[in-house]
């Protein structure tokens, strides 16, 4: 089968879950024998644009790719003003131009595909247009109930520039989301939480899709780095840097009486510079930033921690965690999403004391259920997709 993905960003590298659930899946449909052709936006005034190398390997697994720049300018944000009444901002900032257009078209046609899959609602507009002009099923992968994530991030944000760009964007998008998922042939979820929420708003062509971990992908780092307490994640995004602070002021100073000269390791991408500062002055605490990959500090760890509180969708850090032999200590809010059976994986505490107690715990005498972790790694493994591939409508098979 051949597969166009349209994705919100660069997906490789995969900086952050949602950018790393795009990436393993491409991977996987190509491990399964498909073809994948990839559209996808960047802002061209980021800090972390791929390298050379990095455009290099994704082209090396693509068979067509085309990238878009997300534009400024104040002639076209008055444009996606104005197309707000309709499609919501992120969505529109992802509108091709005529000159785009063609060159997507072009590509389209060589390609010659059999689905769309529409990684969220960002590409929505692409996604439409050519359903229409080729008679195409759309698979529309849902990454979270999007419009209460941004209204989380808002209430999380700690600037109020931060605040006001989180609720613009939700403006609209509960609607857009549900008229992509009316548009599409098949709806697959992250999440099992969020799918019970999609039932009551009306969807019915919904089917869990999990997302892939990347040692489903790839065999553990031989060469790994100690850490006695490990977390990895975006620090862009406000849930993670304030589930950090969470637990550099509030459990750190507790785990220390119980376990001294505890070391942490703090391995992240894009940490805003006061959140840095702030790490830096923790005598405890080992920052990591922007690595090239984190699996050895993944493996090197000896109690893995998820201290995020805010949150939606499936967090993909919760399932990376599952790959390793590592104790795994998370807030609640960590196993949203997740199937019952696979949460007895977890220590779960959500009071500082408690949090700091069960680290010092698996740190003195670490313990995991190695049937429950043996069970994780088969629910998430390639053979999932291949399963909801096979179940889309036969046109796209």
């Amino acid at each position: 089968m051949r597969v166009l993905v349209c994705a919100f960003a660069y997906p490789n590298p995969p900086r952050g879950g949602g950018r790393a659930d795009v990436w393993r899946r491409i991977q996987a449909f190509v491990r399964l024998g498909h073809q994948v052709m990839l559209v996808n936006s960047y802002d061209p005034r980021g800090a972390q644009l791929p390298s050379a190398g990095d455009l290099a390997d994704t082209d090396r697994v693509v068979s067509q790719r085309v990238s878009i720049p997300v534009k400024g300018g104040l002639l076209r944000t008055v444009r996606q003003l104005a197309r707000m009444r309709r499609v919501p901002w992120h969505a529109a900032t992802r509108v091709p131009d005529a000159a785009e257009m063609a060159e997507i078209d072009e590509k389209v046609a060589d390609f010659g595909p059999d689905l769309i899959w529409l990684d969220g609602p960002w590409f929505g507009e692409l996604g439409l247009r050519l359903q229409a002009q080729l008679d195409l099923p759309i698979a529309y992968r849902s990454h979270n109930v999007e419009h209460q994530y941004l209204r989380k991030q808002a209430s999380a944000a700690t600037r109020p520039r931060d605040r006001i760009a989180w609720r613009l964007a939700c403006v609209g998008l509960l609607d857009y989301q549900l008229k992509l998922m009316a548009a599409a042939d098949q709806v697959l979820d992250i999440s099992l939480d969020d799918m019970t929420q999609w039932r009551d708003a009306g969807v019915e062509n919904l089917r869990w899709l999990p997302p892939l971990p990347q040692l489903a992908l790839t065999e553990p780092p031989e060469d790994r780095i100690p850490g006695d307490v490990v977390f990895t994640g975006g620090l862009r995004t406000p849930n993670n840097a304030g589930g950090v602070r969470w637990f550099v002021r509030e459990v750190l100073p507790r785990l220390r009486e119980l376990h001294p000269g505890v070391v942490v390791r703090i391995v992240g991408s894009h940490p805003e510079p006061d959140l840095a500062q702030e790490l830096a002055a923790v005598p405890e605490v080992r920052t990591h930033f922007d690595v090239p990959e984190v699996t050895p500090y993944q493996f090197g760890a000896r109690v893995l921690i998820n201290p995020v509180a805010v949150g939606s969708g499936v967090q993909l850090k919760m399932l990376d965690m599952l790959m390793t032999d590592a104790p795994i200590v998370t807030r609640t809010q960590g196993l949203s999403g997740l199937p019952r059976d696979i949460r007895a994986a977890f220590e779960v505490a959500d009071d500082p004391d408690a949090f700091a107690a069960a680290v010092a715990r698996e740190l003195s005498a670490p313990a995991i259920d190695q049937a429950t972790r043996d069970h994780a790694r088969r629910t998430f493994g390639v053979e999932s997709l291949a399963a909801a591939l096979a179940d889309l409508p036969q046109q796209a098979r």
